[in-house]
């Protein structure tokens, strides 16, 4: 088993935001603070025989999916098992450790992946949390579907001997799947979000590092970084506009790029970019005098660090009408609503 299908065996781990400064490209406008939110805390519910748990995948509105568990000191996440929220409640939990629960689109449509005879196979689940696999080429060593989008498209990987390949499903194609081949020099690759014109932005594991972006001409290309030796990190796309982080050994900044890894902006005194809302928000995290923040920003400027948001929330998500950040704190789903 390659170590990209052992991974799948592992219990999640909360995700880590780079924090240092890098300055921004010249002309880049200075931040302008604008509050325009009381932002509400909200812990969403977990399973009684739960005490924490991870996000993998949301909507942008109603339903998330991810694993919920009991965190036990010097163990992690026990008992880990795939969870399906309805508006911050819990509406589905599975029976066992598989299948696991990857994302799910705004008809409730869930993906992720099972064990078949001991291997890897994408899936979606049904509400009865059932799994039912999707197609795969018999010659794949196995394979996980990891996103959906709102328009029924499923984009995943398959481990094929020493590399990997994104798989696409796609939803005007029932019961079909297309490999894209990725550069020959990639061998391994993991696709980390897919907007609702299908395009695609993943990370790889390549000597040069970085991520890569699919555009709806159906090449890959490479987030452009801004200073040599650099590296990107995408985080998550949305009509076309990538964000993410990029940066070298010694620090990190949250950087926009176009769909085809055209360097837009870096973000002054920021960290990370994760995500992108409804309305062209992106939301990440930076670093102010009280130090690191929740950050919003609208065409690369600060238009919000929100007081009531703790340093410790890590936010993932930002929700189509911009009323909720979603992520996660104290090791258990959490939302801030704008009031």
């Amino acid at each position: 088993m390659s170590n990209r299908l052992k991974k799948h065996a592992l219990a999640a781990a909360a995700l880590g935001l780079g924090l240092a400064l890098v300055s921004p490209p010249a002309g880049q406008a200075a931040p302008v603070a604008a509050a325009a939110c009381t932002w509400q805390a909200t812990s969403w519910d977990l399973p009684a025989e739960t005490n924490g748990g991870v996000l993998e995948g949301y909507s942008g509105s109603r339903y998330a999916v991810g694993t919920t568990g009991r965190f036990v000191p010097l163990s992690g996440l026990v008992d880990p098992r795939g969870t399906l929220w309805d508006n911050g409640k819990v509406v589905q939990r599975a029976t066992a450790a598989t299948p696991g629960y990857r994302d799910v689109n705004a008809a409730g449509r869930i993906v992720g992946y099972d064990y078949v005879n001991g291997r890897l196979v994408g899936v979606t689940i049904g509400r009865d949390g059932s799994a039912t696999p999707l197609p795969g080429n018999p010659a794949w060593d196995g394979y996980s579907a990891e996103l959906v989008n709102n328009a029924g498209d499923v984009v995943g990987y398959a481990d094929i001997g020493t590399r990997d390949v994104v798989v696409l499903w796609p939803a005007s194609a029932p019961g079909t799947y297309r490999e894209l081949p990725s550069p020959t020099d990639v061998r391994t690759i993991h696709p980390v979000d897919v907007d609702e014109q299908g395009r695609i932005v993943a990370t790889t594991g390549t000597s040069w590092g970085g991520g890569l972006v699919r555009d709806t001409d159906g090449q890959w290309r490479v987030l452009a970084a801004q200073v040599a030796g650099g590296y990107s990190n995408p985080n998550a796309i949305r009509n076309g506009r990538v964000v993410g982080s990029q940066g070298t050994d010694s620090g990190h900044a949250a950087t926009e790029w176009t769909a085809r890894g055209v360097l837009v902006r870096t973000f002054r005194n920021s960290g990370s970019a994760s995500a992108i809302g409804g309305n062209g928000t992106v939301g990440g995290r930076t670093t102010v005098s009280a130090g690191q923040r929740t950050v919003l920003w609208r065409d690369g400027v600060v238009v919000e660090q929100p007081a009531t948001v703790p340093w410790t929330f890590q936010l993932r998500w930002i929700s189509d009408d911009e009323s909720t950040l979603v992520g996660s704190d104290g090791g258990r789903p959490v939302q801030h609503r704008c009031s």
